[in-house]
């Protein structure tokens, strides 16, 4: 028989975040959203900007993370992220708009890919690449 609750411990590069007993936990993995339940099958996924939910004794905990690694092993989680924000349900948006804000590099890239792309485009119609 499958174990009640999960171990979580929610870390950053500064500092421990979370640790704690779950119920269930709500992960913002980059291929969509995953719930663990205890029992859950091991797994290791990568985190995308979002809301952590870890439910225990039917109270939600809400952390918003930015990147990172979920592994789960045993009916333990440990969550490695570059950044977390204890919030609630009320501010949740905004916390992770502000992650969004200041780690979320997408824009800058796409921006620099456009260059390139516009150079490379005119060497070609010039014969040289």
């Amino acid at each position: 028989m499958a174990e009640k609750k999960i171990k979580v411990s929610v870390v950053t590069p500064e500092q421990k975040v979370f640790e704690g007993e779950a119920d269930y936990i709500g992960v913002p993995s980059t291929g969509g959203g995953l719930g663990i339940l205890p029992g859950h099958l091991p797994l290791i996924c990568f985190l995308d900007v979002g809301i952590l939910k870890i439910v225990s004794e039917n109270k939600p905990n809400l952390i918003a993370v930015c990147r990172g690694y979920l592994q789960f092993v045993r009916n333990t989680a440990n969550i490695i992220t570059e950044s977390a924000i204890i919030t609630s349900e009320e501010k949740k948006l905004e916390a992770v708009a502000g992650l969004r804000k200041k780690y979320n590099i997408s824009q800058e890239i796409t921006e620099e890919t456009k260059k390139i792309a516009k150079v490379t485009a005119a060497l070609k119609s010039l014969g040289r690449f």
